[in-house]
């Protein structure tokens, strides 16, 4: 054999090697498609690390609107996003949440996320002051994950499912909404924040 037929063996043995080797040892990840929907059901699925997976996703921005969030493991992905570079985070949480059961869990997460330069809204719906009750979060403008199931310590033993959509026109509705409930979610914050200052001076 001469030494041009030699260098092409060697070349084809690399190749089988280190393509064998690609091949059996690492699996490329489709592409998303539109419309893509994927649903786990709580208690019998891991509700709380496919929603860790989701939050993953995220390359430029995540928007959370959640009646109740209690799991300090979720509040951690969130910072861990943030010191990575995804600086566009916002969280929505309802008022009446912060004064029930779970004040202590909420004041202590809320007050990480603040400190880290994440901005956490709290209030009411628009209308009579009624709970906001909406559980979904978008990332990057196009993935949304919905459901029954809240950002707490228990969610996962309890019946509940979440839904994770890649959709841009679906990512676009839930974005408007979000944007809907923060505009007047900030305003109402504003003036309950203005209120507790003129009361606490007058003390």
């Amino acid at each position: 054999m001469n030494l041009k037929a030699k260098l092409i063996s060697v070349a084809l043995a690399v190749l089988l090697v280190f393509g064998g080797g690609v091949y059996t040892g690492f699996k490329i990840q489709p592409a998303p498609t539109q419309g893509q929907l994927e649903t786990v059901f709580t208690p019998y699925e891991d509700g709380l690390a496919a929603y860790l997976k989701f939050l993953d996703r995220a390359e430029k921005s995540v928007h959370i609107a959640v009646y109740t969030f209690t799991d300090p493991r979720i509040y951690d992905k969130l910072l861990e996003l943030h010191s990575r570079g995804v600086k566009d985070i916002h969280i929505l949480i309802d008022l009446s949440q912060t004064r029930g059961w779970s004040g202590d869990d909420i004041e202590k997460g809320v007050g990480r996320l603040r400190a880290a330069g994440i901005e956490v809204v709290i209030g009411t719906s628009e209308k009579n002051n009624q709970i906001m009750h909406s559980k979904y979060t978008i990332v990057d403008g196009v993935w949304v994950e919905d459901g029954s199931w809240n950002y707490t310590k228990l969610a996962n033993r309890q019946a509940n499912y979440l839904n994770f959509s890649y959709d841009s026109k679906r990512g676009a509705l839930f974005m408007a909404n979000w944007q809907r409930m923060y505009t007047f979610m900030k305003a109402q914050q504003d003036a309950r924040e203005k209120e507790e200052k003129a009361a606490a001076r007058k003390r």
